[in-house]
């Protein structure tokens, strides 16, 4: 028995195009469906490193980029239109659930186009809310930590997720000078 227990794997540019396309067709997630598009890049790479250089294997990765890229700006595209809905509503648990897979640039950048396209009372209450929260939210942790200039946020039954979600809308609404 031989301990070679490889196999050869050929990718060609247009059954991936084509296979990726089907798979974003059929999709119902696109947050999975990006996981998942992002996975099969990261096998591309991995198992294809012996390629790497070739213009075979630029082609490939071209094709799966564009692809992974078309994906990540339908997930952009989906969490703001969630983001919009959960800023309106003044929705900790919707924010954070947008926030915690994103990238603080992605979701800076979604936040922006989000804010835009809130009404001014809107963003009138979403400040006022967003300041308060963290204001209380500081309060509470730095209460339950019990010593000065600490914070503990378990303690005070406060998610750190949360937090930092609902921080990161009061810096880009209420910027301290």
């Amino acid at each position: 028995m031989s301990n070679n227990t490889s196999i050869n794997i050929t990718v060609d540019a247009d059954k991936l195009n084509d296979f990726c396309q089907k798979l974003l067709e059929r999709s119902r997630d696109i947050s999975k469906t990006h996981d998942a598009l992002i996975t099969l890049e990261t096998f591309i790479s991995v198992f294809g490193r012996p390629s790497h250089g070739t213009a075979e294997y630029k082609t490939i990765e071209d094709t799966i980029n564009k692809i992974t890229e078309f994906s990540r700006q339908a997930l952009l595209k989906k969490s703001t239109s969630e983001l919009i809905d959960a800023l309106k509503l003044c929705d900790a648990k919707s924010i954070t659930s947008i926030h915690t897979p994103l990238s603080r640039n992605g979701f800076y950048t979604i936040l922006q186009t989000s804010i835009e396209n809130l009404s001014d009372d809107d963003i009138r209450l979403l400040m006022l809310w967003s300041g308060n929260w963290v204001k209380e939210a500081t309060e509470m942790a730095e209460e339950a930590s019990g010593f000065p200039d600490s914070m503990n946020f378990k303690k005070a039954g406060i998610s750190i997720e949360e937090f930092h979600a609902i921080s990161d809308i009061d810096r880009v609404l209420n910027p301290k000078s």
